[in-house]
């Protein structure tokens, strides 16, 4: 490992994370040189690129604009190959494109199945990614590749007082739900839609779980647009629950997210720390460096 650098994407987030799982890994760390043309094409330089090196991590989330971070990863693999390095592995706090990862309509693009497979052909050695959309998808990289799930470590990060629900939006997160709720040894569930038989209304509702009298934390891989969270949020409330807070990997806080979840009665969103910071009075990041510096650790 003493041959071995981190080096920071050239975007805030990516330095500030690959700084930090620096210092956890106890490795040096440097940053790549970025700017942006007049006409939006990005430059990159690793000025100390020429000195010796066996192995290299490269740090960079794909934060928007989605496909620039794409471009500016490519660049900095395809860089380091260049150079000689023999091994990189490359940490990707949040993986963009993750949610299209088959084909629901004949004819799509697999997005997800193209931006691994470009990775991988640029140089990545080794993937490192926070939460990926679902975890199988990995498959497409052809390489070592690891999830880091980061649920339970916040789950040790955040005090909720009282009794506590802890619940999925729906059945495919409910992995997620059941990781946080396990290390607070609190109750979970996922959420139902159901029809009311008299108004055919469409109503979301915790498949066994009561929530009356209840601090309810809803847990998910991603906010967006926080439409989904919202309204679940505003139904939990009409049921009873005392409070919401929200749990993700990834707050994108796309749009007016923020105004939505404040308006639906949501408290607090954590988030680790994979995005740049969005509406700080109602976001909180937890830093999972220290945790995605252990899986680091067993690729090295």
């Amino acid at each position: 490992m003493a041959s071995t650098i981190v080096i920071g994407g050239g975007d805030d987030v990516s330095n500030a994370f690959a700084r930090r799982l620096a210092q956890h890994l106890g490795l040096n760390y440097i940053e790549a040189k970025r700017k942006i043309f007049p006409d939006g094409e990005s430059y990159l330089r690793i000025e100390e690129v020429d000195i010796e090196l066996n192995e290299a991590i490269i740090v960079k989330s794909m934060a928007p604009p989605q496909d620039k971070s794409i471009v500016e990863t490519l660049l900095l693999l395809d860089l380091l190959k260049e150079k000689g390095v023999s091994k990189v592995t490359l940490v990707v706090p949040y993986l963009a494109y993750a949610r299209q990862d088959r084909e629901f309509l004949p004819g799509e693009a697999v997005s997800i199945r193209s931006i691994l497979r470009a990775l991988r052909r640029a140089g990545a050695d080794a993937l490192v990614t926070v939460e990926i959309h679902k975890e199988e998808s990995l498959r497409f990289f052809e390489g070592r590749a690891i999830n880091v799930s980061p649920f339970s470590f916040m789950a040790s990060k955040i005090t909720v007082e009282g009794s506590l629900a802890v619940l999925a939006p729906d059945l495919g997160a409910l992995r997620r739900a059941k990781e946080f709720a396990e290390a607070l040894g609190a109750e979970f569930d996922y959420l139902v839609k159901r029809r009311d038989r008299v108004t055919g209304d469409i109503m979301l509702e915790p498949k066994s779980v009561k929530v009356k009298g209840k601090n309810v934390v809803i847990v998910d891989d991603i906010i967006s647009t926080g439409g989904t969270v919202a309204k679940a949020a505003e139904l939990l409330l009409s049921q009873g629950a005392e409070s919401i807070i929200v749990v993700v990997a990834h707050a994108l806080m796309a749009g007016d997210a923020a105004s939505k979840l404040k308006k639906a009665g949501v408290s607090a969103v954590y988030a680790a720390n994979t995005l740049p910071l969005r509406e700080p009075g109602l976001v909180q990041h937890i830093d999972v460096t220290p945790l995605v510096a252990e899986k680091v650790s067993e690729v090295l």
